[in-house]
């Protein structure tokens, strides 16, 4: 899917408009899973070389999409922190979130792994066989450790710090609306 940044961030811009947190105590605990969603897209930005190879190795020897899963963390402990005592903000919130996700990113993992197995054929198919699309392959986590698996310049070419000031901009409105009761 083509505008999956797009309705990503409508669609988080709604959740951040309707929604009524009011608890430190889940910020800080959503606030786990966003840091340990962020540090899963860095790791996965720092190791992909996109359009001119099939990476398979660091934290893509552990799940097939893990920018995919990274994001979904992500959301998860944004969904967290954005989660109130109001039981109808709280059950609409999650409503959203569960909708939005699958309906962006089903559609964007089937279309690029068609474009895989197009380019990339038989060694896609044995990749695909052997790593898991988003739940983490725990026998090669030991590879997510290896430094020579990352490339900084990989990283900043990819410029995978937008997301990060993106969600560092979303964290800080969860806190001010948390603080102030927006």
């Amino acid at each position: 899917m083509k505008k999956r940044i797009l309705i990503s961030n409508i669609v988080t811009l709604i959740i951040l408009i309707i929604a009524k947190p009011d608890s430190l105590l889940f910020f800080y605990i959503g606030l786990f899973f966003v840091f340990l969603g962020q540090t899963i897209r860095f790791l996965a930005s720092a190791t992909i070389v996109k359009s001119s190879t099939l990476t398979v190795k660091g934290i893509y020897s552990v799940c097939r999409n893990p920018l995919y899963l990274g994001t979904l963390t992500i959301i998860f402990g944004m969904g967290i922190q954005l989660s109130s005592s109001d039981i109808k903000n709280f059950i609409l919130l999650w409503i959203i979130l569960l909708s939005a996700f699958p309906y962006i990113y089903y559609k964007t993992i089937k279309a690029e792994e068609d474009f895989l197995l197009s380019v990339y054929k038989k060694d896609f198919e044995n990749y695909k066989s052997s790593v898991p699309s988003l739940i983490p392959k725990t026998s090669s986590i030991k590879e997510i450790f290896k430094k020579e698996n990352y490339d900084i310049s990989v990283f900043k070419k990819n410029k995978e710090y937008r997301g990060f000031f993106g969600a560092l901009i979303a964290e800080a409105v969860i806190l001010v609306k948390i603080i102030y009761g927006f």
